[in-house]
């Protein structure tokens, strides 16, 4: 993946952080006075075969959590939306849900890693990718300040001394100003369309219509890694979060397998 490019000219920065990931889209818009997540819910299984699955979850009144990559697994036991439900509780914010989540998650995410190390690889190959390593997470709601953010980090092999994982950096950022509009993309997104035309279709048709529109051409170039129903939740200025396109969320499936 490659670093993401600012677009003076509508407003929007373009975050595209630097971890490949065998499957899934995951699209987040933040601005001052909303923020917009749309998931696909295709889900490649650890021990084989496909299943669909929500990627989303609220995790508190005004929090919600998306991953990429890991979802939940059996053997070892990990649900990462119980673990963010969990680290929400006790945070004030997205940044501090991210924080404790990445500390939480790592010990069992390394033993995921090397456990399905290879099973990833496979996976990535179809896109002709080398995940560079097992979940990508993002915690989107209100801070301390009752503004709209998101938070979040990656679990990334070590190249040093693979096959240890390391977080990288917490990413933040957060509607406080008028120019402060962000376009978040993770997963499979080769085949997106370029970060003009998304931003366009924000402005002209709407975040929610124009996210599910990019993931839609996702699912088309690349329908073994990216597909099934496409998920829309919007988080508002005052807290409240409403779904637009349910998707198969606030279903039991909840995200198992290489999302």
């Amino acid at each position: 993946m490659r670093n993401g490019i600012q677009f003076a000219t509508l407003g929007v920065l373009s975050l595209w952080f630097p971890i490949h990931v065998a499957a899934t889209t995951v699209l987040v818009f933040v601005s001052p006075q909303e923020a917009v997540i749309a998931t696909d819910s295709l889900s490649n299984r650890m021990e084989g075969g496909q299943r669909f699955v929500c990627k989303v979850a609220q995790v508190s009144e005004h929090m919600l959590f998306v991953a990429t990559g890991t979802g939940s697994t059996e053997n070892p036991h990990f649900n990462p939306y119980e673990l963010a439900r969990i680290n929400s509780m006790n945070g004030r914010s997205p940044r501090e849900a991210a924080i404790k989540y990445s500390s939480e998650a790592l010990p069992t995410l390394q033993t995921i890693w090397r456990l399905n190390r290879s099973r990833y690889f496979d996976i990535g190959a179809i896109n002709s990718t080398r995940p560079t390593g097992p979940q990508d997470f993002l915690f989107i709601g209100l801070n301390q300040n009752g503004l709209i953010s998101a938070s979040g980090s990656s679990f990334v092999e070590d190249p040093e001394s693979p096959p240890r994982l390391r977080v990288n950096e917490i990413h933040e950022f957060a509607g406080e100003h008028a120019e402060d509009i962000f376009l978040y993309k993770s997963g499979v997104v080769e085949s997106l369309p370029s970060d003009k035309e998304i931003n366009r279709w924000i402005w002209t048709i709407g975040a929610t219509a124009g996210l599910k529109r990019a993931i839609e051409i996702q699912i088309k170039a690349t329908p073994k890694l990216v597909g099934g129903k496409i998920s829309v939740v919007r988080l508002r200025r005052d807290g409240s979060i409403s779904w637009v396109e349910q998707g198969i969320c606030l279903q039991p499936n909840i995200g198992s397998g290489i999302a």
